[in-house]
């Protein structure tokens, strides 16, 4: 039995940080692994952002650090957001692939969602890990940062919903609605759970 070797084209990658719509023109279970590595380095990307911030505000008020913010600020709380940010995407991804299923004109695999989904976060990982960096010279401009990056991608995700499920034009905001509602009390329940 011969075994195929996991191996990420540098080309092919970098053509995803470039313009991450390229992940719409990925095959499914052949080019699954830079679905992978783009989730992969969006959620790391944004721990690495938590774990920075969480740095700055320690060196800030090191002084009562110790007595008074551990619990909102330490190691157990960013592995609850870096959960946060797995279960997150988790969730977005599968909003906009349970609703576009439904309402749109061609259904997909889930393999196909995370490999065109997730490729495309390959851009936005690389973002957090900027703003990550921004935090040790601005916590201010980093939050800035990471929100455009948060919406940004949103909105990539969801323009990429569309294309892939063949939504009709006017359905269109029926299912954005419908998607980001539920993507929202899937959200608020992780967030009860976890806080």
């Amino acid at each position: 039995m011969q075994r195929k070797s996991l191996s990420l084209d540098i080309q092919k990658l970098l053509s995803l940080l470039r313009n991450p719509s390229a992940g719409l023109a990925l095959r499914g279970v052949e080019d699954f692994p830079y679905g992978v590595a783009g989730a992969g380095l969006s959620i790391v990307g944004f721990f690495l952002w938590v774990l920075s911030v969480q740095h700055q505000i320690k060196r800030a008020i090191s002084f009562l650090y110790d007595i008074a913010v551990i619990p909102i600020v330490g190691y157990g709380a960013a592995f609850k957001y870096l959960l946060l940010a797995i279960l997150s995407l988790a969730a977005l991804a599968a909003s906009l692939s349970l609703v576009g299923n439904r309402l749109g004109r061609r259904k997909r695999a889930w393999i196909k969602v995370v490999t065109h989904q997730g490729a495309s976060q390959l851009l936005f990982g690389a973002g957090y890990l900027v703003s990550a960096l921004v935090a040790f010279l601005s916590l201010n401009l980093s939050f800035v940062l990471t929100v455009g990056l948060l919406l940004l991608s949103l909105i990539m995700l969801t323009v990429h919903a569309l294309e892939l499920h063949e939504v009709d034009r006017r359905q269109t905001f029926p299912v954005i609605a419908s998607a980001i509602v539920l993507y929202v009390v899937l959200l608020s329940v992780v967030w009860i759970l976890l806080f």
